[in-house]
């Protein structure tokens, strides 16, 4: 069964690609923490959450647009998932792309130094703590080894 094309484009108008709402209980957590950080910079990837002292980014992708739906909903397969409907052949090559260039920006961003910490929406709303545990641990020594650099 196929969707009106305007029911379509009004659910997707209503995605949003910043700010959701798993952005936002991380950032919450990690500011509770005392740990401090820059949102909406200009690096490449556009990376959710930056610590510039301790060179640390973090995206928190959303499972769909990142290509990680199909494993939530016990699907075979991804080609199965996002390959069904009419427009099957347009949703898998759009995600393929979105996980093509998740990999790219990565790579690009730990060639200038940068520690990436990509996280699925779905992790940070099943184990906000242990998230946050982990960005909290790399920050913390990155700040130290960044403090310990310039004393020499």
């Amino acid at each position: 069964m196929s969707r009106d094309p305007a029911v379509t484009s009004r659910i997707m108008s209503a995605v949003r690609n910043r700010d959701t709402e798993p952005e936002l209980i991380l950032r919450r957590e990690l500011h509770r923490r005392g740990l401090r950080y820059r949102v909406r910079t200009r690096l490449l990837g556009r990376p959710d959450i930056v610590f510039t002292r301790a060179k640390t980014t973090v995206f928190v992708d959303g499972d769909y647009w990142h290509g990680n739906t199909w494993r939530l909903r016990g699907a075979p397969s991804f080609e199965d998932y996002y390959g069904r409907g009419d427009n099957g052949a347009f949703w898998l090559e759009k995600i393929r792309r979105n996980m093509e260039r998740d990999v790219t920006v990565a790579i690009s961003l730990q060639r200038q130094g940068w520690q990436v910490v990509r996280l699925w929406e779905s992790d940070v709303l099943a184990d906000l703590p242990g998230c946050a545990d982990m960005i909290e641990r790399l920050v913390r020594a990155g700040k130290s080894d960044t403090a310990k650099a310039a004393a020499t």
